[in-house]
């Protein structure tokens, strides 16, 4: 009789989730900004900055039928492109990346940016209003123009990670890209985004029973953070 052969409780993978590139044009007065890809949006903060924002995602569906964890080993983010300044006005952008458990809907993006523009915070770090458990990677980068290269051409002053790398139980993760300028754009300035591919390897997982049920809390828990 044939030996029925066992079942691989670790289950290796690479994640991706794609985000097209987008060129921001300011129009009018006061300036309007209009987008030239989709899913990209904009959002007000408090302050009247505009953000420039995308969302994606990434389907675990597959594991949770199967009650697996998927566990996060390496990450990446890739981006073989450059930023376009080309506003009247030299001045500086801000560029945050990051994987969520949870999705944020716009009125949860909004705080992400205000904390953002006044304590200096970005998603899961001291000052900021999201659960650092929540966020499992993150990039944050600054740039300026540099006028020794092309018109318009950006070069990083400074770039950052953060995230918990926590496993996750959740049913998707989310992908998310933010942009805040120094100062809103103002009439023919654009901004060009280059686009970028996420990149999450690691395993997934088969937990003992209480700990898979402990996860699933904790990521119900994190889900409700999020207002409707």
């Amino acid at each position: 009789m044939a030996t029925k052969k066992k079942e691989s409780l670790q289950h290796g993978a690479t994640l991706k989730s794609l985000c097209p590139a987008n060129l921001v044009s300011y129009a009018g007065f006061p300036p309007v900004a209009t987008l030239s890809a989709g899913p990209w949006f904009t959002l007000q903060s408090l302050a009247g900055n505009t953000f420039v924002y995308w969302e994606g995602s990434i389907d675990l569906g597959a594991y949770v039928l199967k009650d697996l964890t998927w566990v996060t080993t390496e990450k990446d983010i890739q981006e073989p492109g450059n930023f376009a300044l080309n506003y009247a006005s030299p001045q500086r952008i801000e560029v945050i990346e990051f994987v969520s458990n949870t999705q944020f809907n716009k009125e949860r993006l909004t705080e992400i940016a205000d904390d953002w523009e006044t304590n200096y915070a970005v998603p899961g770090m001291m000052e900021s209003r999201v659960n650092y458990e929540n966020i499992i990677d993150g990039r944050w980068r600054q740039f300026s123009p540099d006028t020794t290269l092309a018109t318009g051409s950006a070069v990083t002053m400074k770039a950052s990670s953060f995230g918990s790398c926590e496993p996750s139980a959740s049913e998707r993760l989310y992908t998310y890209v933010m942009i805040k300028t120094d100062a809103p754009g103002g009439d023919g300035d654009t901004l060009f985004i280059p686009p970028r591919r996420f990149l999450l390897g690691g395993v997934a997982v088969k937990e003992d029973d209480n700990s898979y049920i402990q996860r699933l809390r904790r990521s119900y828990v994190l889900q409700q953070e999020v207002p409707q």
